[in-house]
């Protein structure tokens, strides 16, 4: 049993220790429909273990596998859905893609009143 125990300790370890994590800045993405769509599309990759998407930041972080897919993959996965992904940052820790600062602090770029570009994601309820 305790051999059972620390093998699983082992594979967990082993695959913390393989997962990548990187942030996407998404110039197109304008409404909740773009957030799911971006959502389904890099979840559809078997590699990516957790997708959080934030809408206002127009930001997507992602955690997958290094072994069984690469950044350039998960951008294509995005171009290939029309979206403009560019790499903002790639980290090796878990929670290093964050963009929140202390006390829930927001800490992206965007700012108010900012001009908003023409919106065309075409997707089925879209709210722009």
């Amino acid at each position: 049993m305790r051999k059972i125990v620390l093998t699983m300790f082992a594979a967990l370890l082993t695959i913390n220790m393989l997962a990548d994590n990187v942030k996407f800045q998404i110039k197109n993405m304008k409404c909740e429909n773009c957030a799911k769509r971006i959502e389904k599309v890099l979840s559809d990759n078997g590699a990516v273990t957790k997708v959080k998407v934030n809408l206002e930041c127009k930001a997507v972080c992602v955690s997958y596998d290094a072994t069984k897919t690469n950044v350039e993959a998960l951008q294509k996965a995005l171009t290939d859905a029309k979206f403009q992904a560019e790499i903002v940052k790639q980290c090796n820790k878990e929670g290093g893609c964050k963009h929140d600062g202390k006390d829930g602090e927001h800490k992206c770029s965007k700012k108010d009143g900012q001009q908003e570009e023409k919106h065309e994601c075409g997707g089925e309820g879209c709210d722009k």
